[in-house]
């Protein structure tokens, strides 16, 4: 082909000029960010207690933490072992047990925990364990029916 009309083969295209190459990549990184939320907490994110109980807490814990705490379980440093190990029990029974949020969140007569004492709290861990630890996950957190 010749003149105007014709297309140049893909390897003879022209590349975006380096300055312009490298705004848009600093712009794809910063929405790339942007949209992960942020940076990870830290300990002074957490309240005092939970931090002395877990100086060295990771930074998927620590959004477990700020995630239960959100959706109102209070997580303190005599609980924090305990929650944790309930957050990241209710992931390892949804991605290795072949279950779903709504089978695991029951009492021990197979009825769906209610919305009330340590069975409201106990949904509240499990959410905010699917929230940090297996967000793949959080669409079945409205099986758990939180008011």
């Amino acid at each position: 082909m010749t003149g105007t009309d014709a297309q140049r083969p893909y390897a003879v295209r022209r590349a975006l000029p380096r300055p312009l190459a490298f705004a848009a990549a600093a712009v794809l990184v910063a929405v790339s960010l942007a949209a992960c939320g942020g940076s990870d907490p830290t300990l002074a994110d957490l309240p005092s207690d939970v931090a002395s109980a877990r100086p060295t807490i990771s930074a998927e814990e620590a959004q477990f933490v700020l995630a239960a705490q959100k959706l109102g379980a209070k997580v303190t440093g005599a609980t924090v072992a305990d929650d944790i190990e309930t957050g990241t029990t209710t992931c390892w029974a949804l991605t290795n047990g072949g279950v779903e949020l709504r089978q695991i969140a029951v009492d021990d007569a197979d009825k769906p925990l209610g919305n009330t004492g340590e069975a409201l709290r106990t949904k509240q861990l499990m959410a905010a364990g699917v929230q940090a630890f297996c967000p793949d996950r959080d669409d079945q957190v409205a099986q758990l029916d939180l008011p």
